[in-house]
C-alpha cells in the first residue's frame, strides 16, 4: 500500500477538520463528557460528587436511595439508605447553610475516597448542643466502596471532636476505675 499524497488545499483542509476531531473527541474522553467513554473508577467518582452535590449541598436527600444500595453500611454496620438520610438530615437541621466542599478525591478499582471541608452556621440543634449561631468548620475523610452501580460501603471519619469544640462543648474521658 502507497502513501497518499495530498496537494490540494480541500485535502489539507480535510485532514486538519479529521486531526480536529480526533482531538475534540480525546478532549472530550479525558473531560468525561457526555457520551465519552470513561473508566469504572471515574465514573464511581462522579456518584460521590453527585451524592455530595445534591444530597449535601443542594439538600435532595433522594439522591441517596438512587446511589446507595439497600444495605449500605457504615463502618461495618448497616443502616440502608434510610439511617444515611436521617444522619444527613441531622447535620443539615443543625447547620441549614451546611456546604461541603471535596478537596480531594481518589478512585482505584471499586472504591472511592475523598477528603472534604464542611462549612456551616449552627442554627439548629445538633448532638444535643442549642444553636450558638456559631460559623463552624470542619474536615473528613470517606471511603466509599460500590457494588456494581450502588455504594455498599461507607468508612467515614470525621473531626467530630473539633467540631463539637467549635460549638463550645466540653468532651471528658471516662475515669478509669481503680
Amino acid at each position: 500500500m502507497g502513501l497518499v499524497k495530498i496537494d490540494t488545499l480541500g485535502g489539507a483542509l480535510g485532514l486538519a477538520v479529521l486531526t480536529c476531531l480526533v482531538s475534540v473527541d480525546s478532549l472530550a474522553y479525558a473531560q468525561g463528557k457526555p457520551g465519552a467513554s470513561i473508566s469504572q473508577a471515574e465514573r464511581n467518582k462522579r456518584l460521590v460528587r453527585r451524592w455530595i452535590e445534591e444530597g449535601f449541598n443542594k439538600r435532595n436527600l433522594v439522591v441517596v436511595d438512587e446511589l446507595f444500595g439497600e444495605r449500605f453500611a457504615v463502618n461495618g454496620h448497616v443502616i440502608g439508605p434510610d439511617g444515611l438520610k436521617q444522619s444527613m438530615s441531622r447535620h443539615l437541621v443543625g447547620f441549614p447553610d451546611l456546604h461541603v466542599t471535596v478537596d480531594e478525591i481518589v478512585a482505584e478499582e471499586n472504591r472511592v475516597g475523598i477528603w472534604y471541608t464542611v462549612e456551616g452556621t449552627h442554627e439548629g440543634e445538633f448532638e444535643g448542643i442549642a444553636p450558638t449561631h456559631k460559623q463552624v468548620k470542619w474536615s473528613g475523610f470517606d471511603l466509599m466502596t460500590f457494588e456494581g452501580d450502588r455504594i455498599a460501603e461507607g468508612r467515614f471519619v470525621s473531626d467530630l471532636f473539633g467540631l463539637l469544640k467549635q460549638l463550645g462543648a466540653t468532651v471528658s474521658l471516662p475515669r478509669a476505675q481503680p
